[in-house]
C-alpha cells in the first residue's frame, strides 16, 4: 500500500460511518407511516432500501401497503423528517473513537471532508457537526441536494475534493456501503469500507475497497500504522482483496 502514502484528505460518509443513526431512523420511519395507517416495516427491509441508495420518498412508495397517493407520500416524508430531526438531536451519537480519529488525521496534516447521500441542507449538517464539536476539523461538507447525481454517482465526492482543493486521487473515501465504494472508485479516489453500518462484510469485500475495517481506526493501516485490536482483521481482508 506504499503507493498511497501521498494522501492529502479523507472524505467521510455520515450515516453508518460516523454516526449510529439507523435504529433511530427505523423507529421514526415506522412512527411516520403509522400516522398514515400503514404497517411497520422490518429493519431488514428498510436497510435493504437504504443500501440501494433509495431516497425517503422512494422507500415509502416501495414498502407501504396499500400504496400512498403522491400527496400522502409528501406529507409522510415531512412527518418522518421532522421526527428524525428531533431524534438526531436527542438520540443519534457518533460512533466511539470518531473524535480521536479526526484529531489524528489533523495531526497528520490531512484535510477532512464530508460527502453524504443525504438530501439535507448543508447548513443542517454543519449544525450537526458543531453539536459534536467537530466542525472546526472539517474543511467541506457536500450533501446530495447540491449535486446532480446521488451515490453511486461520484458527484458529491468530486465536489468535496474540489472544495478541499485536493486532487481526488489523493483522497481516501470512507463509507459503510457498496454504493460508497462504487462512488469512490468512479470518482478516482481510494475507497475504504467500514463494517459499522448495515451492509454485509462479504458484500463490502466483493466491491473491492482498498481496505475493509471493523472500525474507523483501521483506516490508519493505509499509512502503514497499526489499527485497534478490534480492527486486526483489516490487514488480512486487504490481502484477500488483492487476490480476487
Amino acid at each position: 500500500m506504499g503507493e498511497h502514502r501521498d494522501i492529502r484528505a479523507v472524505i467521510f460518509d455520515i450515516d453508518g460511518t460516523l454516526v449510529d443513526s439507523f435504529s433511530a431512523y427505523w423507529s421514526v420511519f415506522n412512527e411516520g407511516v403509522k400516522r398514515f395507517e400503514r404497517e411497520p416495516v422490518s429493519k431488514e427491509a428498510l436497510a435493504d432500501c437504504l443500501k440501494k441508495g433509495m431516497g425517503l420518498g422512494e422507500i415509502i412508495r416501495k414498502v407501504c401497503l396499500p400504496p400512498m397517493e403522491e400527496g400522502q407520500v409528501d406529507r409522510c416524508k415531512k412527518e418522518i423528517l421532522d421526527l428524525f430531526l428531533t431524534a438526531e438531536e436527542e438520540v443519534v451519537k457518533l460512533f466511539p473513537g470518531v473524535e480521536v480519529v479526526f484529531r489524528s488525521l489533523k495531526k497528520k496534516g490531512l484535510k477532512i471532508g464530508i460527502a453524504t447521500g443525504r438530501m439535507s441542507l448543508p447548513e443542517k449538517e454543519w449544525e450537526r457537526f458543531r453539536r459534536f464539536g467537530l466542525d472546526k476539523s472539517i474543511g467541506a461538507i457536500v450533501t446530495s441536494r447540491e449535486v446532480e447525481g446521488r451515490k453511486p454517482a461520484p458527484d458529491a465526492i468530486i465536489e468535496c475534493a474540489r472544495r478541499l482543493n485536493v486532487p481526488v486521487d489523493k483522497c481516501l473515501v470512507v463509507g459503510d456501503t457498496e454504493l460508497d465504494i462504487v462512488a469512490a472508485r468512479r470518482a478516482g479516489a481510494i475507497p475504504i469500507a467500514v463494517t459499522t453500518g448495515q451492509e454485509d462484510e462479504e458484500v463490502l469485500a466483493k466491491a473491492k475497497p482498498e481496505l475493509v475495517c471493523n472500525n474507523l481506526n483501521g483506516l490508519f493501516l493505509i499509512f502503514g500504522e497499526k489499527g485497534s485490536d478490534e480492527g486486526r482483521m483489516e490487514r488480512q481482508t486487504a490481502s484477500n482483496l488483492e487476490k480476487r
